[in-house]
């Protein structure tokens, strides 16, 4: 039987022992707590001139430490919403989704919960919300999975998210992480009503991620899903991907950090929140909240904020601060830290004004704008207006060559893929359907992971 040291017995004087107890509590402290996440905010130019248009853009990065609070990687509440419909048998989708269905329960533990949810015309759930205790009956039950009927995705959304509210506990990541291949047409079909439902999920501590597979999927409503949700939006171009991608992102929920990451921009003297390009925001009272989601051990999230000041006085003057809210998943407080001012300089001195600019600031924010731009530029394509994606296009390269250098790694890359995208546009009335469609969900995924640092 363990015994508690009695520190008094080893003759230890007091102060030594009250040492002992506080340097205990300190431990336990820090390993009942969320580390705290980092922030680095930069403003591209620290200067603005005199009686101009006040128009300035912030930096803001959030960096999650390479290391959890604990060695033991939170339980996770998941729950497995799988299409199954007709189109699933095609291609051999069904059987790679299987295959990766049975890799989870494989890699899940017994403190783990596991909803599958199956969809085609109705709404199946083959596995209730249950500990990962006995593998081989779930194996089986995979292993009866066939697909046939039609695509009620957001019937296995809402059952999806039953199962893991339910199952919701302190200290346990839960997931709602739903799989397509086709268009949802039985149902809620609407791509805002299905955001907003993933936003609602998240608000009650259920996250949302998405999988789209092959070329017929909507990929703006999994991906709006997905940023709604707060998870990620992953793209499989081929069936054999579906592995290694939720791989991943069983990886990036067993290293959750921080969950509901949130950037709060409260501005000051006069100032206004303009926009973050690429992400939604909502006001609370005069401060803009943008949401970033759940941030794993180790990344970094960044967002540009565009900010329109008051200029007409000479001077030094506060036009914002920015601080990060979020939730620790351990113990379910939310923290809210790293409160920083943005301060600036009013000046009318051109040539210093042109001489405070940061390098890799404006680099960020140019690689941020072209790929807001070339997302729209794709919309404008799907909705048949070549000639419109191709004026976005060139405001797009307007963007990156104005960057400070134009042969800097980002930069160079973004060009590159513009170009390559631009030249398809010129066989746009060549390329067979099928090729069309895997071209824009690529140009697309390619926006979603720079703007989402993934």
């Amino acid at each position: 039987m363990k015994t508690k040291t009695d520190y008094r017995t080893l003759g230890c004087p007091p102060a030594v022992t009250i040492l002992f107890a506080a340097m205990a509590m300190l431990l336990t402290m820090m390993c009942s707590q969320a580390l705290a996440l980092n922030m680095d905010v930069r403003p591209e130019n620290t200067t603005v001139l005199y009686e101009g248009d006040g128009s300035s853009a912030i930096q803001v990065r959030v960096i999650a430490p390479d290391i959890l609070p604990s060695p033991d990687r939170p339980p996770l509440n998941l729950a497995l919403v799988l299409d199954r419909s007709g189109s699933m048998g095609e291609e051999g989708k069904m059987e790679h989704v299987l295959q990766a269905a049975h890799m989870l329960v494989d890699r899940l533990g017994p403190d783990d919960i596991l909803t599958i949810v199956t969809y085609n015309n109705r709404v199946h759930v083959p596995v209730s919300a249950c500990r990962v205790t006995n593998r081989w009956k779930l194996h089986r039950i995979i292993d009866e999975i066939r697909a046939e009927g039609r695509t009620f995705l957001s019937g296995g959304l809402e059952e999806g998210f039953r199962q893991a509210k339910r199952q919701r506990r302190k200290g346990t990541i839960s997931r709602v992480v739903l799989l397509s291949d086709g268009l949802a047409n039985v149902g809620v079909t609407d791509i805002g009503q299905l955001r907003r439902r993933a936003s609602s999920m998240y608000e009650d501590g259920v996250s949302v991620s998405t999988f789209g597979m092959g070329y017929d999927f909507d990929e703006d409503l999994l991906a709006s899903m997905a940023n709604g949700g707060g998870g990620s939006y992953h793209y499989l171009s081929r069936p054999g991907d579906i592995v290694a991608a939720l791989t991943r992102e069983f990886n990036m929920m067993a290293r959750t950090s921080a969950s509901g990451v949130e950037i709060i921009i409260r501005p000051l003297g006069g100032a206004r929140f303009e926009t973050a390009p690429g992400h939604s925001w909502k006001l609370e009272g005069s401060s803009a909240v943008i949401g970033l989601g759940d941030v794993s051990a180790g990344e970094t999230r960044t967002l540009m904020a565009k900010l329109n000041v008051p200029t007409g006085r000479i001077g030094n003057q506060e036009v914002a601060e920015v601080s990060v809210r979020y939730t620790d998943p351990a113990s379910g407080k939310v923290f809210r830290e790293s409160t920083e001012a943005v301060s600036l300089a009013v000046i009318d001195d051109p040539r210093r004004y042109r001489e405070s600019f940061d390098a890799g600031v404006q680099e960020k924010k140019a690689v941020i704008e072209t790929n807001v731009l070339m997302e729209e530029a794709a919309r404008k394509v799907d909705g048949g207006d070549r000639a419109g994606a191709m004026s976005i296009i060139r405001k797009a390269v307007g963007a990156l060559m104005a960057a400070p250098s134009p042969e800097a790694p980002a930069v160079k890359m973004e060009m590159e893929r513009i170009k390559t995208y631009s030249d398809k546009l010129d066989d746009l009335d060549t390329m067979a359907p099928g090729k069309v469609r895997e071209m824009q969900k690529d140009q697309k995924y390619r926006s979603y992971q720079q703007l989402n640092q993934q």
